[in-house]
């Protein structure tokens, strides 16, 4: 059984866009963003060796499915591949510049202002989805990027402490 298979999606499947991500992005390494409606609401990574970046976002993306409360919004993922550089620094520094509501921790708050990761493929998730979401338009991000700026107490603050 697949990884889409093992999640619950009610009666939506998965769009073709997700069979090129697991074709093309299977074991790499990265940082991923989940994109609902019009915000980034989950960043996570994954280092690749026995889950790779695209099989991680769905479990992720699974987690935070049921706790929108429109769930027939548009949904994408967003992947940003890497080689060599720090996970957790990019991981850190997204969470930190766009707060999104689902990233309770936060993996390094001490590099948490360090390099952007640079998101190279978006992926429409569901099926019945004509368009990819909003999320990842320049002027949503820069609107998020702006509200976590100001925002005194972001989701990560709330949540638990940094990962070891």
């Amino acid at each position: 059984m697949g990884v889409w298979e093992r999640f619950f999606w009610g009666n939506r499947t998965k769009h073709r866009d997700l069979d090129e991500m697991f074709k093309s992005f299977s074991g790499r390494r990265g940082v991923y963003f989940i994109g609902c409606g019009e915000k980034i609401v989950y960043i996570g990574q994954s280092i690749g060796a026995t889950m790779g970046i695209a099989q991680r976002s769905i479990e992720s993306l699974a987690n935070c499915y049921h706790r929108v409360d429109d769930i027939a919004l548009p949904w994408s993922i967003g992947l940003a591949t890497v080689n060599d550089d720090d996970l957790n620094e990019l991981e850190s520094t997204a969470i930190r510049k766009y707060a999104p509501i689902f990233n309770t921790s936060i993996p390094s708050k001490e590099k948490s202002a360090g390099k952007m990761p640079v998101v190279s493929d978006v992926f429409r998730v569901f099926a019945d989805q004509h368009y990819n979401s909003a999320a990842f338009k320049k002027d949503n991000l820069a609107q998020q990027a702006k509200e976590a700026a100001i925002n005194p107490s972001p989701p990560w603050q709330k949540g638990q402490k940094g990962r070891k």
